[in-house]
């Protein structure tokens, strides 16, 4: 019998019948306690009285409940009422996996990012010893943030359910407890499942292949007309080779599905952790996507010889922490190549996008709109170093010219420099009477630019742990060889970011002000430091008019300097010159397309100009790139929450926090979705947990700021904003943005924009 609405279990509404399937009903009801929307699965009555069935609706919301990871459904509650027994699920928009099958065809690129959230939510489930036994499109939920959410963990245990057909596809499921009887839906089962032999947990690692092969090929790996004929393929047969359907899936998602497939479970991947390894490593997906975004802002390129992508080096050391040597290699001869007049280089976080291994140069060249492709290997041993080069035409594939270098570690910098000049010599640019002039190198020791490579590897990722870790790294650097300019600035970038992301203000601004002293004694004028100088006073201290002319000076030194455009349209957006900002930042997507930061930066811009459609475009285009990508989630969180689309916001806010292991400032987010999304006992267990912090822990007063105000508490969150002002949080200018309505319209908000120097 379906629940009318208005019918209440425990403290829950049934509002309306969202779907149904063989265990029972789930409908959208309305917690009455914390004012939020939920999804309620109820057990259909006829199962209620069967201890069997029961117990496996039980067991499934014990399986979920165990886990906590942004790619499983959650559990809220679990409960009976008047014999009707029900599970309490976050409510979920969007489409499953399988309604957007049937609705469009995955690219490449989609549906390995799709079959990376799965993989992450099965690693959490299996460190558990938790196996989901049912993996299906149908299980997996898409949301409208791109969130990838595994349902149904009902079959995580065996148990005896009577045969039924899953109406939803086209293949039966089976249930079971005895040897010999089979479990799941029969199109997705591994061999040992058909069999009904005991399955752990490389039955999932089967299913999720046979998803893939589908989301990638548009069609099952086994079929037949009858159930006994999908059986004697799924023992028997090889599925069609995908390639055969479509041969421009790439060859490393080609080889992952090969692998998920194998009848022989120790033929394939023996761990969940080594699936989403390799997923991670295919970095040749989607390649029509990357081109579209490329080719729609990168300009035309006239002269066939006139543009290069230098791509990370391979590193064919047997030390894995080579790695940020190889992409110090590459960067610097980036650095060199961009130096020269008439030669268009593919910025640094494009073209890392990259790699030799997973991409020939004819794709490469047609995602980054060049000509070119430079690509290399470094083998270290002590102190020598070989470094193999070749640059390839992309039109045919064909070597322009190749060449080995072998040398002492001490003369590192000589070699970038050789191989810069005979790049430029290969693809015959002409240089005009207008050249550039000769880029200037800072000069530093080996061990110095070794520790500087590493830090650099750590601040480009831009999570608080690993800026902690460059910070360390750029201050060694400084330490081993004190005239190294860039290491000064390094430190100045690092404890700018940390200021931003929670550390006491007061100690960032003190530590990046020494540094910055000793990088602009050593090198004033070059553009790193121009712009660390720029990044100091904006951020830190408010100092907008001297930051503009660091950040002009930085542009006006280096035109490809990524990050000088992005920090200087941020500036723009706070002072309210949106027009400039926006130039800016689009500038910077145009030199660095495919970066996860410039397509934030833009959507930043759009968010501050009140452009929130423009905005969500633009971050989505970020977590496209990189799904884990955490300003993007903050800046998304924000923006659909002045949209009024809090239940969105609540979720991209709850992701950022796992993913930050419920760090200070993602909390703070996550408290005001909470308060505007109006689940105000959750927003003051995020103010308790904030203030509950471990012992001698900055407690930053803008995180309680943001979860006041969500909760419309403005006394309390005028208690904070004063505390932010006396320590000048750098962030604090953040909430005059379009926001945050209720502070802003309060009379004493004035004063706040006097302090950091905005006008109202």
């Amino acid at each position: 019998m379906k629940l009318k609405e208005g019918t209440v279990l425990g403290s829950y509404s049934i509002r309306e019948l969202l779907g149904s399937g063989g265990m029972g009903e789930v409908y959208r009801a309305m917690d009455t306690r914390l004012k939020r929307d939920v999804a309620i699965k109820v057990l259909r009555e006829r199962l209620a009285e069967n201890s069997e069935a029961l117990a496996r609706f039980e067991r499934e919301a014990q399986s979920i409940a165990a886990l906590s990871h942004p790619n499983i459904l959650a559990v809220h509650d679990v409960g009976s009422d008047a014999g009707i027994s029900y599970v309490v699920m976050e409510l979920l928009e969007g489409e499953s996996l399988r309604a957007r099958m049937e609705r469009t065809n995955l690219s490449t690129r989609k549906a390995i990012e799709i079959a990376r959230q799965i993989v992450g939510g099965l690693v959490a489930a299996h460190d558990r010893g938790i196996v989901h036994r049912d993996l299906k499109p149908e299980n997996v939920f898409l949301t409208r943030e791109g969130l990838v959410k595994i349902l149904d963990f009902g079959l995580a245990k065996q148990e005896v359910v009577p045969f039924s057909h899953d109406s939803e596809t086209a293949a039966p499921t089976f249930g079971h407890s005895q040897p010999g009887m089979v479990m799941g839906t029969l199109a997705y089962m591994s061999p040992e499942q058909v069999r009904g032999h005991a399955v752990d947990h490389l039955t999932d690692v089967f299913s999720l292949g046979v998803m893939l092969y589908e989301m990638l090929s548009g069609q099952k790996p086994y079929q037949g007309e009858s159930s006994a004929d999908v059986i004697g393929a799924i023992l028997k047969e090889e599925p069609q080779d995908i390639s055969e359907i479509d041969s421009s899936i790439p060859l490393p998602a080609r080889r992952i599905v090969n692998r998920c497939l194998e009848k022989n479970l120790h033929d394939r991947f023996q761990t969940a952790r080594d699936l989403a390894f390799a997923l991670e490593t295919a970095a040749d997906v989607g390649n029509e996507e990357l081109i579209s975004s490329a080719m729609a802002t990168q300009t035309a390129v006239d002269d066939a010889s006139s543009s290069v992508a230098v791509i990370p080096f391979t590193n064919m050391s047997p030390d894995p922490g080579q790695e940020y040597f190889c992409e110090g290699m590459a960067e610097e001869i980036i650095n060199s190549l961009a130096a020269v007049e008439g030669l268009r280089v593919a910025a640094r976080s494009s073209a890392f996008q990259f790699n030799s291994k997973s991409h020939d140069a004819r794709e490469i060249g047609a995602a980054l709109n060049v000509k070119t492709v430079l690509e290399g290997s470094v083998r270290t041993a002590g102190r020598r170093v070989r470094v193999t080069v070749q640059l390839i035409d992309v039109d045919n594939g064909f070597q322009l010219w190749s060449e080995r270098y072998d040398r002492e570690m001490d003369d590192i910098f000589a070699l970038q420099d050789e191989i810069s000049e005979q790049v430029v010599e290969a693809l015959k640019v002409t240089l005009g009477a207008k050249g550039k002039e000769e880029r200037k190198r800072p000069k530093a020791s080996v061990e110095a630019y070794q520790l500087y490579l590493k830090g650099l590897h750590n601040w480009y990722r831009r999570e608080k742990d690993s800026l902690v870790k460059a910070a360390s790294l750029f201050e060694q650097a400084a330490a081993e060889d004190p005239s190294y300019a860039l290491a000064h600035a390094g430190v100045v970038n690092a404890y700018a970011s940390l200021g931003l992301y929670g550390m006491d203000p007061s100690e960032a601004r003190a530590k990046a002000g020494t540094a910055l002293d000793r990088a602009l004694a050593l090198d004033p004028e070059l553009a790193e430091v121009r712009a660390a100088v720029g990044l100091k006073n904006t951020f830190l201290d408010w100092d907008w008019e001297n930051g503009e002319r660091e950040f002009e000076g930085a542009i006006e030194t280096n035109p490809s300097y990524v990050l000088a455009y992005c920090w200087f349209s941020f500036l723009l957006a706070w002072t309210k010159r949106f027009d400039e900002a926006e130039r800016l930042a689009s500038r910077a997507v145009e030199l660095d397309p495919l970066s996860p930061y410039t397509n934030a930066s833009l959507g930043l811009v759009f968010f501050a100009a009140g452009r929130h459609e423009e905005a969500v475009g633009a971050l989505n285009e970020a977590l496209d790139i990189d799904s884990n990508h955490l300003l993007a989630m903050w800046l998304l969180t924000a923006t659909l929450g002045a949209m009024g689309r809090n239940d969105e916001a609540v979720s991209v806010a709850e992701r950022a926090a796992v993913l930050t292991e419920r760090g200070g400032f993602y909390l703070g987010w996550l408290g005001w979705a909470y308060g505007i999304a109006g689940q105000r006992d959750q927003a003051l267990q995020i103010a308790d947990e904030l203030l509950s912090g471990p012992e001698g822990e900055y407690i930053r007063p803008l995180n309680l700021v943001q979860v006041y105000s969500g909760l419309g508490d403005i006394e309390q969150a005028f208690v904070w904003i004063d505390r932010a002002l006396e320590v000048r949080d750098p962030l604090l200018f953040f909430i005059a943005l379009p926001y945050n309505t209720p502070l802003r319209n309060d009379p004493r908000f004035e004063a706040v924009h006097r302090a950091v120097g905005i006008s109202g």
